[in-house]
């Protein structure tokens, strides 16, 4: 009985001592990016760069991808699945919009994985971005504007890049801005000059709303420029003491 009782611990003990050195053994998922940096070199603004990022689970457990989010509204990233087996590949795409920023620039894309050793993975790419022209603002903010009344900001378009160029045609997205045809602009630098005028509305209202300048310019044809306020009511004038 004492013999069958110490064969049985025995067992027990090296029963759990296989299981524990089959689990220190398991390494679970990994993820290991091929390059995991990324230097798109030169573009210019307005232009889009799509790259893809490859990698591979060299664990031994399924890697499950999760939440993936970027440093900027300006980039996209779409994965290739968001399970991948032991020993098997997978990427992520990514598509990044350079709008009208400028020079240098440095992005990162962060990828929620369950990979103990790496939940976050992080992607980085960078390069720099040239402006064929300057816009002078590219933004307009009216602030305030009250019913009845109207407010007029100036716009420059100056070459940068390029010795001269054209503007083919300036619209307007709203009813209440108004724009003028763009005025050459006769010093060394050259470029165009567009007055934009907002109002008179004869209501309240917030404004959101783009002014699209279309020109022969290889890179950036549709310069976009936001205009942006609201207007309110006008204050009534105080009331008069009676007589």
């Amino acid at each position: 009985m004492e013999i069958r009782r110490t064969i049985l611990i025995a067992a027990l003990i090296a029963a759990i001592i296989c299981v524990a050195a089959l689990a220190a053994a398991s390494i679970g998922p990994r993820i290991k990016f091929d390059k995991p940096d990324f230097d798109f070199a030169t573009i210019y603004q307005e232009e889009n760069v799509t790259y893809e990022f490859t990698f591979n689970n060299t664990g031994d457990a399924p890697l499950k991808l999760g939440k993936i989010s970027s440093s900027c509204g300006c980039t996209a990233a779409y994965p290739s699945g968001q399970e991948i087996a032991p020993g098997r590949p997978g990427s992520i795409k990514i598509t990044f919009s350079s709008g009208r920023m400028r020079n240098k620039v440095s992005k990162h894309i962060y990828i929620d994985t369950n990979d103990t050793t790496n939940p976050r993975a992080t992607l980085t790419f960078t390069g720099f971005i040239k402006r064929e022209v300057d816009v002078a603002p590219f933004g307009i903010f009216l602030g305030s504007v009250k019913v009845g009344q109207s407010v007029e900001r100036e716009v420059t378009i100056r070459p940068v890049d390029v010795k001269s160029f054209r503007i083919l045609e300036v619209r307007s997205n709203h009813q209440g801005v108004h724009v003028s045809d763009p005025e050459p602009i006769n010093d060394k630098q050259g470029g165009y000059r567009i007055k934009i005028r907002f109002g008179p509305l004869d209501a309240p209202n917030r404004i959101n709303t783009t002014v699209i300048v279309r020109t022969d310019l290889k890179h950036a044809k549709d310069l976009r420029i936001t205009v942006y306020g609201r207007v309110g009511q006008q204050t009534p004038p105080p009331a008069r003491a009676a007589r």
